[in-house]
């Protein structure tokens, strides 16, 4: 047989280590045709896969086709000699298995990469530091000999052990059901004494195996941590999420499980692939398996749920089990379990993401950039599905608070102080329509994003061609602005379709004055009072274009008619053409 070359622009190193997957590593070369080598009795296929422009590493997938026990010159040198010999075998050496854990051969790969992570990469949560932060409770997983045993700790009681966090989907129970596995007020007494593993669903009983299997004595997951039926406990716990994930020693996502009932390590497909076995005896895997971490992971079930948005970028590390293969995501890139490397490219917007002390990486990437990234951060929050629509503003507190402090950059109801002008001019998603959330024991003001349920996007900006107008400050609740009134007549709005997204402003001669998407679900007539707030630059004044919130004159309540005069609502947000007729009517406050 031919020993089989790799182009010098594409030369490959395997590092041996047995039951490690091999790892080969492609210098960035321009996308080219797929490189191939086929030989007169076994054929190698290498298949370059540029996935996106932000990793600076392929990814790639070989393909072989050999008869067992054949031989094989690796592509470790193009030099003869019978030292570069190596013998293919598609039987896998036997690992230990231990049946408390998960399958040695999927963990060992892990705890591999946790290693080097905490050894070379600046990742890992300050879990050892003595101001450490704590949940109010965790999971112990090996509490005795027992391996079917567990026991609910107080957290203050875990010897400074560090602890792992799970991010799951907990799927639907039956109408009228609630989960029977959560910890309640009736039963934490009990939990906090011990129980069995068998009482909870199997995605969580898979997690305690990986957590088993890494070696980490606890793990955290909201639905035991927390009890869910006292709502003082909630709350306090819910609004810990920042410092529940971020100090966790790893995430656990349960990417692949649809619902707390399916479990997410039966259903895991072997990198099937095959042992390099050199001459000397040393031991290489090649994996067969593609990594396709966009559609494996980010276009995941669980990564469209709104709650997992804030697991994900607060987390130092994450291992994601996919139905293809398992994935580690560190600040340095992402590990794929086929032995695949994908290095981020800095000042993308997944560089960002990946931040181990999210989003500190922020604080010098420049004004416009650090927009654009927290711009398309809310609109992906917005499109996430969440079981409760009041959970809104919650289920991202972890992150807004996390932003205005490591910016810094005060936050309102997502509402960002550095970009005040810009933020408040949030529009609903096309073809849907806006709900009004009841939030119940709290109230979100009508200029946030947060008040409504659904997707929302905000005004693309090239920084340079949109200025701010006016002055706008915010008032606790309340933002106080100069509002403007309409003088002139015959202005109507014109119904565009809600595939459009937004509805024509004509006056009475048929001329197009701008447009207008209102907020809520329901038809108006053209609101009488606006804000201006930014102002698209044009050559002459009246080539100008003017973006505005639209308002209405609140209702005062009896009794408080004077101090309601210049109180106002948010309907919607639309632009204006430089020409149109205002009277400036005042400051007035936005609720």
């Amino acid at each position: 047989m031919q020993p089989f070359c790799i182009p010098r622009m594409m030369q490959a190193t395997v590092h041996f280590g047995l039951c490690c997957p091999g790892r080969l590593g492609f210098p960035m070369t321009p996308p080219q045709s797929p490189s191939k080598g086929t030989q007169t009795r076994c054929s190698l296929y290498i298949q370059k896969d540029v996935l996106s422009h932000e990793y600076t590493i392929v990814s790639f997938s070989i393909f072989l086709s050999l008869a067992p026990g054949a031989s094989l010159k690796p592509p470790l040198s193009q030099q003869e000699g019978p030292q570069n010999t190596a013998r293919i075998s598609q039987s896998e050496p036997q690992p230990v298995h231990d049946k408390n854990t998960t399958n040695f051969t999927r963990v060992q790969p892990l705890r591999s990469w946790l290693q080097s992570c905490d050894e070379c990469h600046d990742c890992r949560s300050d879990s050892r530091s003595k101001k450490r932060f704590l949940p109010a409770r965790l999971l112990n997983v090996h509490p005795s000999g027992d391996p079917d045993q567990l026991r609910l700790d107080d957290a203050s009681a875990s010897e400074g052990n560090g602890y792992l966090a799970l991010s799951h989907c907990w799927g639907k129970s039956a109408a009228g059901q609630s989960p029977m596995w959560r910890t309640l007020a009736a039963n934490l007494a009990v939990r906090m004494q011990g129980f069995t593993l068998d009482e909870l669903p199997k995605t969580l009983q898979d997690a305690v195996l990986v957590t088993r299997g890494l070696g980490v004595p606890y793990l955290w997951v909201d639905s035991l941590c927390i009890v869910q039926d006292d709502a003082r406990d909630w709350n306090r716990e819910s609004k810990r999420m920042e410092d529940v994930y971020a100090s966790a020693y790893c995430t656990i996502a349960a990417t692949s499980a649809p619902d707390s009932s399916t479990g997410f390590l039966e259903g895991l497909p072997r990198n099937d692939g095959l042992f390099v076995e050199s001459a000397d005896g040393r031991v290489a895997y090649v994996s067969t398996n593609v990594a396709d971490f966009d559609d494996d992971v980010n276009a995941s079930g669980l990564n469209r749920r709104a709650w997992v948005m804030q697991e994900r970028l607060l987390s130092p590390r994450t291992i994601h089990f996919t139905s293809n293969q398992v994935y580690g995501e560190c600040g340095e890139g992402i590990y794929a379990g086929n032995g695949v490397f994908l290095r981020t490219r800095r000042g993308t917007k997944r560089y960002f993401q990946i931040d181990p002390k999210f989003p500190n990486r922020l604080r010098s990437s420049g004004f416009a950039t650090t927009w654009e990234f927290l711009r398309s951060l809310l609109e992906d929050y917005s499109r996430r599905g969440i079981t409760e629509p009041s959970d809104r503003a919650v289920a991202v507190s972890g992150l807004m608070a996390r932003v205005q402090k490591a910016l810094p950059c005060p936050v309102h109801h997502g509402i960002m102080d550095w970009y005040l002008h810009r933020s408040l001019l949030w529009h609903r998603g096309k073809a849907v329509t806006g709900r009004k959330i009841d939030y119940k024991s709290s109230t979100v003001p009508s200029w946030s994003w947060m008040a409504y349920e659904g997707p929302v996007g905000f005004l693309p900006d090239g920084f340079g061609t949109l200025d701010r107008f006016g002055h706008v400050s915010f008032d606790r609740t309340s933002l106080t602005t100069t509002v403007w009134e309409f003088t002139e007549s015959g202005l109507r709005v014109v119904d565009a379709g809600i595939d459009s997204g937004r509805d024509h402003i004509y006056d009475s001669r048929g001329r197009s004055r701008g447009w207008i998407t209102l907020d809520g679900d329901t038809e108006s007539p053209l609101p009488r009072y606006l804000a201006v707030l930014a102002r698209l630059k044009g050559g002459q004044a009246e080539e100008h274009k003017y973006y505005v919130l639209f308002l209405q004159l609140m209702k005062p309540q009896e009794g408080e008619e004077r101090l309601w005069q210049m109180t106002y609502e948010r309907l919607g947000m639309g632009m204006l053409e430089g020409d149109c007729e205002l009277r400036n009517v005042g400051q007035g406050s936005i609720l």
